[in-house]
């Protein structure tokens, strides 16, 4: 700003002096705030991001708001995670063709599935009859028993250790499933001692 400015600055007042301010300052002003609102954003996108701890998808069953609650909320405050640490729920997925789903919505649950599979974005899935058959014929689940040693107890396991029968865990049998539920863990899981602590999560209760 040159002498000129600043004289000609101090002698206006009021309205016409913002409007002078504006009518030759236009540009460096919108350059400033745009860089305090990207700073801005910036600060609030990192205080306020949430870690994923556990992923978690619904194949071919449909959680109300109470089973939702217990199956994410509920499994981070037992494990003590802080309001930062969250679990990520996929929910929606259908793999069989009903009333529910036509063949584009099953192809699209398909690639969903298989996305979050591929980007190491999936560890526990909770699922149907149905939807278990497809999955193990895949063979995207791990053997749960290289997790803990104490799941080779576990009586709803299969044959195979790779697929679990939750149906009569607390939280499962309330919710009023009118089939059995199932619950597996994919083999590329990201977070293995997470789902672990999961399934007993589920049985604890």
């Amino acid at each position: 700003m040159t002498k000129t400015d600043r004289d000609t600055l101090r002698s206006l007042h009021g309205r016409k002096k913002w409007e002078h301010i504006w009518a030759y300052y236009k540009l460096p002003i919108v350059i400033v705030l745009i860089v305090v609102y990207i700073l801005g954003y910036a600060a609030y996108r990192h205080v306020t991001k949430k870690e994923d701890v556990l992923y978690l998808g619904l194949v071919n069953i449909t959680a109300g708001s109470d089973l939702t609650e217990q199956l994410t909320t509920g499994f981070a405050e037992a494990q003590g995670l802080t309001k930062k640490q969250q679990v990520d729920l996929l929910s929606g997925l259908l793999l069989s063709e009903s009333e529910r789903a036509e063949e584009q919505y099953v192809y699209a649950s398909e690639m969903k599935l298989l996305g979050a599979v591929s980007a190491q974005r999936l560890d526990v899935v909770l699922m149907d009859e149905y939807a278990r058959d497809r999955l193990l014929a895949d063979d995207y689940f791990l053997d749960l028993r290289t997790l803990d040693a104490s799941f080779h107890a576990l009586s709803g396991l299969n044959a195979g250790g790779t697929v679990l029968d939750i149906s009569d865990t607390p939280f499962v049998r309330q919710a009023g499933f009118s089939g059995r539920v199932y619950l597996g863990v994919v083999q590329n899981a990201p977070h293995p001692e997470r789902a672990a602590a999961y399934i007993h999560y589920l049985f604890q209760r």
